[in-house]
Order: C-alpha cells, then sequence, then structure tokens
C-alpha cells in the first residue's frame, strides 16, 4: 500500500473493543506510536460485525505461486467477541532464499528470517484463531488463503473454517468504486494513510480500516447481516426478492452441519472462500478446493460429498 504518512511510525495496532460502557459495540480503535505519543482513532463499523471474532489477514510470501512459493510474513489484527484486542503478527523462515524482487515489494530479506520458526509451528494458534472468525483482507479469497490452504496440507493440519470471509477487493468491484482498485488505491481514495505498506501487520490493518470505509460511503449494503454480505460477495445467490433466496432458507443436506445445502441450482457451498457456489461450479473453476472438500481434513464428511458428486454426474 502506498502511504504518504509524514509521521514516522511503528507497527500499527488496529483492533475493534470496548468503550467505558464496557459493551462491546463493534469499532476499531488504530494506534500508531508516533512521536509525542499514540495517536489514537476510533472508528464505527457498525453491528454487522458486533460479536463476531473480526481479523485483519495478510501474508507476505517469496513470490505469487502458492504452489511455489512460502510465507515469510503473516498477520492477523483485529479484536475477539468480547472486544479484546488481537495482534497476531511473526516472520517466518520459508527454508529458501527470498528473491530480490519480493524484497523490494516487502522489504523482508533473508537475513530477516534467519533462525525464524517455520509457519508450520505458527499454524495451530493460527487454527484457533480464524476458525469461526470474520476474515477480512484484500484479494484474500484468491492469495493468502490459498496460501494457506496449501500450508495446512503440506503440515498435515485441517483448514479452518472461518465464520465469514470479506475480500475487500471484491467489495470494492460489488460496489463499482471508480478508479483502481489496488489496496493501495483504494486506502488513497479514503484517506488511509498506515506506514510500512506491503508489510503483512499494516496492510492486515488497512484492510479493516477499508472495509469501515466503504460501510460508511455504501450503508444500504450493509443493512443485512453478515450472511446476507457474504450472498453478495459471492455473486450467486442473494437475499430473498433480490436474487433468490438468501443461503440459510435453503435447506441443509444431511449431516453437513448446514455447511452444504440443497437449491434449484444443485448442492451450495454455505460457508468459506466458495460461499454461495454449487459443487459444479467447482468442478470448472476449483477442482483443488473440490479435491480437499472431499478429504478427511474436510469439514464436511468426504463420504457425503463423493456421494453427491457421483449423484451429480448421474
Amino acid at each position: 500500500m502506498d502511504s504518504d504518512t509524514a509521521r514516522p511510525a511503528s507497527n500499527p495496532i488496529i483492533h475493534m473493543g470496548q468503550r467505558e460502557t464496557n459493551r462491546y459495540d463493534g469499532f476499531i480503535s488504530i494506534t500508531n506510536e508516533v512521536q509525542g505519543g499514540p495517536l489514537i482513532r476510533e472508528v464505527m463499523v457498525g453491528a454487522m460485525l458486533a460479536g463476531y471474532r473480526v481479523l485483519g489477514f495478510d501474508l507476505e510470501t517469496t513470490g505469487l505461486n502458492p504452489r511455489s512459493d512460502r510465507i515469510v510474513q503473516y498477520a492477523l489484527i483485529g479484536s475477539d467477541v468480547d472486544g479484546s484486542h488481537i495482534n497476531q503478527t511473526a516472520l517466518v523462515n520459508p527454508r529458501r532464499s527470498i528473491p530480490p524482487e519480493s524484497s523490494r515489494v516487502h522489504g523482508i530479506t533473508d537475513e530477516d528470517v534467519k533462525g525464524e520458526n517455520d509457519f508450520s509451528e505458527h499454524l495451530p494458534e493460527l487454527i484457533k484463531l480464524i476458525s469461526d472468525a470474520v476474515i477480512v483482507g484484500h484479494n484474500v479469497s484468491r492469495f493468502d488463503w490459498r496460501f494457506l490452504e496449501l500450508e495446512c496440507m503440506r503440515a498435515g493440519f485441517e483448514v479452518p473454517v472461518p465464520r465469514a470471509i470479506i475480500d475487500t477487493l471484491t467489495l470494492a468491484r460489488k460496489l463499482r468504486i471508480p478508479g483502481r482498485h489496488a489496496l493501495g488505491s483504494l486506502c488513497a481514495r479514503y484517506d488511509i494513510n498506515i506506514a510500512r505498506a506491503h508489510r503483512a501487520d499494516a496492510d492486515a490493518g488497512a484492510t479493516l480500516l477499508l472495509l469501515w470505509s466503504m460501510m460508511q460511503s455504501h450503508p444500504k449494503e450493509f443493512r443485512g447481516g453478515l450472511d446476507e454480505l457474504q450472498d453478495m460477495l459471492s455473486g450467486n445467490l442473494g437475499n430473498s426478492g433480490r436474487l433468490g433466496p438468501s443461503l440459510v432458507d435453503l435447506e441443509p443436506v444431511d449431516d453437513t452441519n448446514g455447511r452444504l445445502r440443497h437449491s434449484d441450482q444443485g448442492i451450495v457451498i454455505a460457508f468459506g472462500k466458495h460461499k454461495g457456489r454449487t459443487l459444479q461450479e467447482l468442478q470448472k473453476i476449483d477442482k483443488r478446493y473440490l479435491d480437499w472438500l472431499s478429504s478427511p481434513s474436510s469439514p464436511i464428511s468426504s463420504n457425503t460429498v463423493s456421494e453427491l458428486l457421483r449423484n451429480q454426474r448421474e
């Protein structure tokens, strides 16, 4: 993210917390330690996210390919369901050299990660935080989440199942916000300036601020609940009376805890990054995710998914 702030800042602390009333009401408090003391700013995000663990998520990597590249830094910044602050960020040893072109982007070099732990050693805590949380990130569905999925598979961990994934890149496109939709461009549009751009902690915090800014500028689109927002982002099934029935109105598939549901278009996924898509669609656009859904590490019985896929082909 491009930043034109003139004030030096250390690690930005961004969270959603409690006011003096000790009542969690969904606001983000951003603290940048600057010369002369902390600069604190609070922004309301409304009731839609209140009561959830909400985390900005970002990764820095050795490159752009989730299969051949590795993570060098991660950040989860936000708040827990009780409003307590979460700031989980660390450098990671990728066990390979970081290309100079990647270091020029995020500023992380081989020397910086020398002696750091493997990403797999961080996974138990990350999985615990991400599970059932609202994950916010920019291009998170196509980039960060794919890296996380593959790292979980390599290490033998089940991929965590968040309550929702809010991709601010997809959201900007759905809202038809004018101009470029790169994180830096959108932050500039909304006067969001956080130092240390292209570091995971700064970018994770920026996505939370960006989400709030878009909620303020497009209030109509955020009057519903979290499920309605997920429906809008999926682009397949929307609110009742607009794009058909909401996912929560659809009949759950047996033995899936509501994660798969019956619709006129077929069996619909009701969780995760492909929420709102049918199994038939996934066979065309993301067979790797479908393979994971049919594997023992899936939160759904692999036998159930395999049987549903067989029935679709018959």
